[in-house]
């Protein structure tokens, strides 16, 4: 088998880049060709994903959600797809977070060496862009690709608490039309809205009953209440959502393909990068990207056999 490893240099503060020859030879372990690639910009890492379809049977990648997005950007649109193993290094890595696959460099590399592939839904956006976990918009939602790079670099998470403090000031507020399959609306003004395939976000596990492959989205208004809205935020991050699907702080829907009306001005957040304007359509892709993900099991390298005791 062969695999070709992307890495954004940038990520995670740079400390990758002291580890690749590391990375390398563990790889060589599964793969007798393995390709070290670090990319040079987002359209730099979704071409070559693009072109590593039907080239090689894995692509290895390492950085944050961004770098997740722009992978599944690169391949969703192809025919032959290779199965996805991932090296979280980023600031907040949601998506590692919801694939439970570990940030250490050697748990995560044994996840990709002997664990499960596991199938996940991608979302497509207009019919054009795919994203992996998140298309959001509203208060907060700026910050994710607004907050600069080499503040990340040097703070880490505390670099979106700082851009963020003006949104806990003020709020944005904006009206949301969702139109489903059926026909059916449902309009709120929310302070924020979430269209979630995901646990995770923004390094907050408060959608724990949701699920990552089963065809649907968790559709999320977030309601004005008091506070312009604020205190609803609050109340679903800090208590998470509930089996409850509809209260006085937030609406929950499911959803596999639906428009979502807003005003044109109105920016999306998908998966942590600066999406679209205005109104968009969105579909699900039912199991369209396959990833390396833990066993159940741990893996006894020195015995060769799968243990009970012992996770990768």
């Amino acid at each position: 088998m062969t695999c070709i490893f992307l890495y954004n240099p940038n990520s995670g503060k740079g400390k990758l880049l002291t580890k690749l020859d590391y990375i390398e030879q563990r790889l060589k372990e599964k793969y007798s060709e393995v390709v070290m690639y670090p990319t040079k910009s987002r359209e730099d890492t979704i071409q070559t994903a693009k072109e590593s379809c039907g080239k090689y049977d894995a692509i290895i990648f390492s950085g944050g959600d961004g770098t997740f997005n722009d992978v599944t950007c690169g391949v969703s649109s192809e025919s032959v797809r290779p199965v996805l193993g991932y090296i979280p290094s980023g600031t907040v890595n949601d998506i590692a977070r919801n694939l439970k696959i570990p940030k250490n460099l050697k748990k995560a590399l044994n996840v990709i060496l002997y664990g499960n592939i596991k199938s996940h839904d991608v979302g497509i956006i207009n019919e054009e862009k795919h994203f992996m976990y998140v298309t959001a918009l509203g208060t907060f939602t700026e910050v994710s690709y607004s907050t600069k790079q080499k503040n990340k670099r040097m703070l880490g998470k505390v670099a979106y608490i700082l851009n963020g403090i003006h949104d806990v000031i003020n709020p944005s507020l904006v009206e949301v039309k969702v139109i489903n399959e059926s026909g059916i609306e449902t309009t709120h003004q929310c302070p924020l809205f979430l269209v979630m395939n995901s646990i995770s976000v923004g390094g907050i596990p408060f959608n724990k009953n949701g699920h990552l492959n089963d065809g649907y989205f968790d559709v999320i208004f977030v309601k004005k209440y008091i506070g312009r809205g604020i205190v609803a935020i609050a109340h679903m991050f800090l208590l998470g959502i509930r089996k409850k699907k509809r209260t006085k702080y937030y609406e929950v829907m499911k959803c596999k393909k639906f428009t979502i009306q807003v005003d044109d001005q109105i920016t999306w957040c998908i998966d942590g990068e600066k999406g679209p304007t205005g109104t968009i359509s969105i579909r699900n892709l039912h199991n369209h990207l396959q990833i390396y993900v833990p066993n159940e099991k741990g893996y006894d390298r020195r015995n060769r056999i799968w243990t009970k005791t012992k996770k990768a």
